[in-house]
């Protein structure tokens, strides 16, 4: 937990500053200091389908501190963030056998500093260039309507998020990064460079930083166009440095042969609201496509989209309801290596999610979730799945 110790001095040396810092900061449109917690608590039942029935409760810590560089010393376009991040490390999918996973909090029991970055902005907040242990998802591969759905692949499509030799810099694993961002009217690009192996695969608890030519790098890069309306669209590339067993050939002495080209596309898009009664109650729509090579990768094509509403009632204007399908497809090597063990492999897993969210106080908000899923882990001898949970969050703020 080295990096524990490392948040604690960053905490340290920004102390005295906030301190010093204008105390009053009820009028403040930017406080010097944020600090927000929220804990994640669901309950899940495998009530059909999959390995086993049974039920199993997860949940997640979150404390973030997001820091203004200018109020605090005076440096315009300077911002500081620090993720501490905990989960307790049970498992939903175990029991579904769901390859691309139930919850996107479902993680290995570990308290972790998931993220410690540092951004300057400038040129009138239009570019800015950010460094440190980074969530690539954060910018890269994200939609917001899709941010409503509980299964991981809304959040980034298997096709991305289960490649490299421990996935890219995402929940719950980060890696060393740098990035960089600009926008010109509706276009936006950002591009960045991070350790291709993020945390330590041996000991997946642990935080830590390691850069050596073997792990490589991960280059990712994005453009992305958005309208007054709401509406937007983006794709991205991505490509690791390092080289990676091949799924089907092997060498002289059997050892599956190691090859380059590591590398995926995706594109994503969102709809401005429809059926609006104002600027934040209506229907939207989200759609996304990805691609990984499929000699490397087991998953080969990603297919997503969904709908989600928010406002149905006058009184109830936070409330949102979604529907959502993520189709996961492996590659051919995939297949015909299984098929070469004996193990038989479906064409397709197929997730349908149905969720309500409602925010109940500032404090605490509910979900309930119905996720159904068919040919789990693509293995076409189980039943397909039918999996429920309900959520809380209960968060709190504080400002200086």
């Amino acid at each position: 937990m080295r990096f524990y110790w490392l948040h604690c001095l960053w905490l340290g040396t920004l102390a005295p500053a906030v301190f010093a810092a204008d105390s009053d900061c009820a009028d403040c449109a930017q406080p010097a200091l944020a600090i927000e917690s929220v804990y994640t608590g669901e309950f899940w039942r495998n009530a059909a389908g999959g390995v086993d029935t049974g039920n199993r409760y997860l949940d997640n810590l979150d404390v973030t501190l997001d820091a203004d560089g200018e109020r605090l010393f005076g440096i315009e376009g300077l911002k500081f963030f620090s993720y501490l991040l905990y989960n307790n490390g049970h498992s939903i999918a175990e029991l579904s056998n769901a390859a691309q996973g139930v919850s996107n909090i479902e993680a290995t029991r570990a308290l972790r500093l998931y993220e410690l970055w540092t951004e300057w902005q400038f040129g009138h907040e239009a570019s800015s260039l950010r460094f440190g242990l980074y969530d690539l998802n954060s910018e890269f591969d994200s939609s917001e309507t899709a941010g409503l759905f509980i299964n991981p692949s809304h959040g980034i499509g298997p096709d991305f998020s289960q490649s490299g030799e421990n996935g890219p810099s995402i929940f719950p694993n980060t890696s060393l990064g740098i990035r960089v961002l600009t926008t010109s009217g509706p276009w936006t690009f950002q591009a960045a460079v991070l350790d291709g192996v993020p945390g330590d695969p041996d000991h997946p608890d642990r935080s830590g930083i390691h850069l050596s030519a073997d792990e490589g790098a991960l280059l990712i890069a994005e453009v992305g166009h958005h309208t007054d309306s709401g509406a937007r669209v983006a794709a991205g590339y991505w490509h690791y440095t390092a080289q990676f067993a091949d799924l089907q050939l092997v060498d002289d002495t059997g050892e599956p042969m190691q090859r380059r080209g590591n590398a995926g596309v995706y594109v994503l898009a969102e709809s401005p609201m429809f059926l609006s009664r104002d600027t934040v109650r209506g229907l939207r729509l989200f759609a996304r496509t990805g691609y990984a090579e499929d000699n490397i990768n087991p998953v080969r094509h990603y297919y997503g989209t969904g709908a989600v509403y928010t406002g149905w009632a006058a009184r109830r204007p936070e409330d949102q309801v979604g529907f959502a399908i993520a189709i996961a497809e492996p590659g051919g090597p995939f297949r015909e290596s299984q098929q070469l063990a004996g193990i038989a492999t479906a064409r397709r897993e197929i997730n349908y999610e149905l969720t309500y969210r409602c925010p109940v106080t500032d404090w605490l908000t509910l979900q309930s979730d119905l996720q159904y899923i068919r040919d789990p882990g693509m293995d076409p001898t189980l039943d397909s799945a039918w999996v429920v949970g309900i959520l809380f969050e209960v968060g709190r703020s504080w400002n200086w």
